[in-house]
């Protein structure tokens, strides 16, 4: 005499035999006899959530990671959908904010008014971010676009070249003036030395006239 009214029917569809200390599976929450407990006895759909097996593309052989809960068919599948590529992760903040020094990102968009810019909460005021007003975008690549001067920069190798020639031309000036001032101090000895010699010779032409 069957009691079905104390025991649970199998949820194998090939079973369906009554049991009445039937066993409840903890992944797909369905009843099953003793013969059908395990995950692999009834093909468990949610197995895949205690699977550690890493699934492997069957066609360009790579490994695909899967997060515990995820479903590893699906993941293989999307992998092979984009010619077995990677899937693109999706930003969950992609809107980051405009003020400078400022590195946080908001899930929504939360743009100015004025200036069209994106800012998060905290800026999103147009005194908290001194807003400047409405700049084309073109322009403002432009700006971003100028180099700063440096140190560096100021001294370009045109420049030191250039002192360097006038460096140069200095000296040689300086060298043609030293050689001048040279030749003239040895001109002027030369000619003290010739009067020298010649105020004897005439000393002695005076003494030997002879008054008649």
């Amino acid at each position: 005499m069957e009691l079905p009214h104390i025991g649970e029917s199998c949820s194998n569809t090939e079973c369906n035999r009554l049991d009445f200390l039937p066993y409840k599976c903890d992944l797909c929450s369905k009843i099953f006899c003793q013969d059908h407990r395990e995950y692999n006895d009834h093909n468990c759909p949610e197995q895949y959530r205690v699977d550690q097996q890493v699934p492997v593309c069957p066609k360009c052989g790579e490994i695909i990671p899967v997060k515990p809960g995820d479903d590893p068919n699906i993941k293989v599948n999307l992998h092979i959908e984009n010619n077995c590529s990677k899937v693109p992760k999706v930003k969950t903040y992609p809107n980051r904010c405009n003020k400078p020094g400022c590195k946080k990102k908001e899930a929504i968009k939360v743009s100015c008014k004025t200036c069209k810019l994106n800012y998060c909460l905290a800026h999103r005021f147009e005194q908290d971010h001194e807003c400047k007003g409405f700049i084309h975008p073109l322009a403002r690549k432009l700006e971003t676009a100028k180099p700063k001067p440096t140190a560096k920069s100021t001294s370009n190798p045109s420049s030191s070249q250039q002192i360097s020639q006038d460096e140069a031309l200095a000296r040689a000036l300086a060298s043609e003036e030293d050689e001048a001032l040279a030749r003239a101090l040895q001109a002027s000895l030369s000619q003290q030395e010739h009067n020298q010699r010649s105020q004897p010779q005439r000393q002695e032409s005076s003494s030997g006239c002879v008054l008649s």
